[in-house]
């Protein structure tokens, strides 16, 4: 009896956990948010480079979520990203329940001057080419 409690406890922990994305390196912060990619999670495919990043925010937004994992391919050859999916949660650091999800328009968008998107694509860029 003991060894099918156990064995029951041990199930529903990995059934019910909450997302574990391992280690998120900082990127920068501006008013509200902090920025976050995981750099075990990058890959490279012919040209493009594929990462998740993290965004945290420091008040809930309009839906109540704390935070957005987003998964983004990266052309770092004329320096262009598409974003392929994006996670919502209602905990900070992509932990809690996930809330929604979206799949962005498959479209090339350029980051503007001076923008986190730019700041980000220019670090991983550098450090993954």
């Amino acid at each position: 009896m003991k060894k099918i409690t156990l064995l029951l406890v041990i199930t529903f922990t990995f059934l019910f956990s909450t997302t574990s994305w391992g280690d998120w390196n900082y990127v920068t912060k501006n008013e509200g948010y902090t920025f976050y990619y995981d750099k075990d999670r990058v890959r490279k495919s012919g040209k493009y480079i594929y990462f998740w990043g993290l965004t945290d925010y420091l008040k809930p937004d309009k839906d109540g979520d704390l935070s957005v994992t987003s998964y983004t391919q990266l052309d770092c050859s004329i320096f262009r990203y598409k974003g392929l999916k994006s996670l919502f949660y209602n905990k900070q650091m992509g932990e809690g329940e996930q809330t929604s999800d979206s799949t962005p328009k498959d479209e090339w968008r350029y980051p503007r001057p001076n923008s986190i998107m730019e700041f980000m694509g220019n670090k991983i860029c550098e450090e993954h080419q």
